[in-house]
Order: C-alpha cells, then structure tokens, then sequence
C-alpha cells in the first residue's frame, strides 16, 4: 500500500503536469514543431508529406518474365515483369534502373540456373563494374542453383543494370530470377 503522503505528492504532481500542458494552444504546438522541422532540415534531414504514405519512395521489384538463354557477352539482362515500381525508375523494356533523385540506393539480383549450366552477371553504374554474381550448376551439382548479390550504390541521377559477365549468360529461369533496389 502507498502511503497516504506519497498519494498526495503523486496527485500534486499530476495536477502540476497537467496544468503546465494543458495551456499548450493549437499555435504553440504548431511554433514548436516548426522550431524542430527547422532544426532537422539543417541537419539534412528532408521534410515528408503526410499525403499517401509511398509519396517520394523510390522502389522496384522485377522478375524475368521469360527464361533467358545464351545471352552474348555483356547484354543486359532484362527483367521484364514488374511487381513493384513505385517512383517508376526502373524500366522493363531496357532492364536499367535510372535513379530519379541523387542519393544511396541498395540493389539485390537473384538468378536461378539448370542443373549443368550457368549464369554470371555482374552489376554496373553508367557502364561502370560494381559487383558480381554466379549462379553455377556446372560444380557437379545434381541440384537447380541459385546465387543473390547485393550491392550499395552512391548514385546522382546515374543509371544501374545487371549484365551478363564473361563468354555468355547460359541459363536463367523465368520468374525465379529477379531484380530490386530502393534508395535508402
């Protein structure tokens, strides 16, 4: 049981504390949360809108929309069925990702070989080698294989897509194989 003295100071402060909130003004609340707004924004954060919760989220997801086989050398791989595209940065009929606002983007590709076969891409910025990735069925595998990669880019308004790497792309697997990235 609390005594007696210690309900009555608890009780004191919770008038006090209502009190000192309670003349807060619809103006008050408003001057304060500018005064912060202010403060975030020099310190480089940007100011959200409220109106529809994906406003300014730059974001896609695609899949292959076909199995690709013997691609030549450097071709840009091209995942054409789009699950995700919000910011509409990414292009289904070129396989590039163009970057709308500068910024640091992550980028994750998965790709799904035959069994004996293979896949090597790598990832590129304006043509530039970022990262790899190989799918290998050929290491005496009795099983499909399956290799992701990711990669985070800085990017000003650059353009991103995956490539085959080496002779040739062998085999990938239509809708097992995909692609996407948001900017962080």
């Amino acid at each position: 049981m609390i005594p007696m003295v210690m309900l009555r100071l608890i009780l004191v402060l919770v008038v006090i504390l209502t009190e000192l909130y309670a003349k807060e003004t619809t103006q008050d609340f408003i001057s304060k949360y500018n005064k912060y707004n202010t403060v975030c924004r020099g310190m480089g954060y940007k100011t959200k809108s409220c109106k529809g919760r994906d406003h300014g989220i730059v974001a896609f997801h695609a899949r292959t929309s076909s199995s690709l086989q013997t691609l030549g050398s450097q071709a840009v791989v091209v995942f054409g069925k789009i699950t995700l595209n919000s910011g509409s940065a990414y292009n289904s009929n070129t396989g590039i990702f163009t970057a709308p606002t500068d910024g640091i983007y992550s980028f994750t590709w998965t790709i799904l070989t035959n069994i004996g076969s293979y896949f090597n891409t790598q990832i590129v910025i304006n043509g530039k080698l970022v990262g790899y990735n190989l799918a290998d069925g050929k290491s005496g595998s009795s099983q499909h294989e399956s290799s992701s990669a990711t990669a985070v880019i800085r990017m000003k308004k650059d353009r991103v897509w995956i490539r085959t790497h080496g002779q040739d792309g062998k085999y990938a697997y239509a809708s097992w194989s995909s692609f996407s990235g948001f900017q962080l």
